[in-house]
């Protein structure tokens, strides 16, 4: 669970450990949870999803809230990566369920559901959620350390997401230089290393791109997950409960600041920027 070796000797851990500890075993639903945790290390994502919802199961079974938390959390960020933003919604709810009835609010574990609500939130436009599972998140933050890497850097590499789409670079660049202390530690930690290269290269290109330009407003980056539906500016507004013309007027803010001239072009550019997740 550490990874001080890297996945694949991860994986090979987990693999003896599902071998020996059989389905009554109370170490049965960690050793799944282990195995999917190092088979999304390696990019098998198909494979590391079953092994999630296998864990959970298991927890379920055995009573382990913080292998249901845990697997939860991760299917549900897998399914808003592949848009299916129903089941990630299902899938939070789930985890912050058990989170509520066992009062975990401080536990490790919580901090990647946490992170994965504030972006349902985002989603959904829902800033205010947004803000408070934000606080939650940060709150439990320091019980997640080095110790478990992998749930380290995930957690904070989705809250620094959050934060840089809500505007907030002090605190995305804050998580940042925390995943980099964590990847000192433990530096073999297979794609998610490449995610935080890839996230750190778009806050870098973003700000070069959105030089000299006035940033969005608050209203402005509430509208901003709606550019992705096929809502109409007036169904838009009934959603913010705001009129129309407050909408079009945002929406054509939205457009000069970014220098696009569509709506495709300005959801295009938002997420290129990571203002928004594809």
């Amino acid at each position: 669970a550490m990874c001080p070796a890297g996945p694949a000797a991860m994986m090979r851990d987990a693999d003896l450990a599902m071998v020996h500890e059989p389905p009554w075993s109370p170490w049965r639903d960690t050793a799944l949870a282990d195995a999917a945790e190092a088979q999304l290390l390696l990019g098998n994502v198909e494979r590391a999803a079953a092994l999630f919802a296998e864990s959970s199961t298991a927890g379920a079974e055995l009573g382990n809230t913080d292998t249901i938390v845990n697997a939860q959390a991760e299917l549900a960020l897998l399914a808003m990566e592949r848009g299916r933003w129903d089941e990630a919604a299902e899938r939070v709810a789930a985890a912050l369920a058990v989170v509520e009835k066992h009062r975990m609010y401080d536990y490790a574990m919580s901090v990647l559901a946490f992170a994965a609500a504030a972006r349902l939130g985002l989603h959904d436009g829902n800033l205010g959620e947004v803000d408070r599972q934000l606080t939650r998140a940060m709150r439990a933050r320091p019980s997640c350390t080095y110790v478990l890497p992998h749930l380290a850097v995930r957690s904070r590499l989705q809250l620094a997401r959050v934060f840089w789409a809500r505007g907030d670079q002090t605190s995305a660049r804050h998580l940042l230089r925390e995943i980099d202390d964590v990847l000192q530690r433990r530096p073999e930690l297979g794609v998610l290393v490449d995610q935080v290269a890839r996230l750190r290269a778009r806050i870098n290109s973003s700000e070069r791109v959105t030089a000299g330009r006035p940033p969005l407003s608050p209203a402005e980056l509430r509208l901003l997950p709606y550019l992705q539906t096929h809502l109409t500016i007036a169904e838009i507004g009934e959603r913010l409960f705001v009129s129309r013309n407050t909408v079009s007027s945002q929406v054509a803010s939205i457009y000069r600041k970014l220098g696009v001239t569509s709506r495709s072009d300005a959801v295009r550019q938002v997420i290129s920027i990571g203002l928004l997740g594809s």
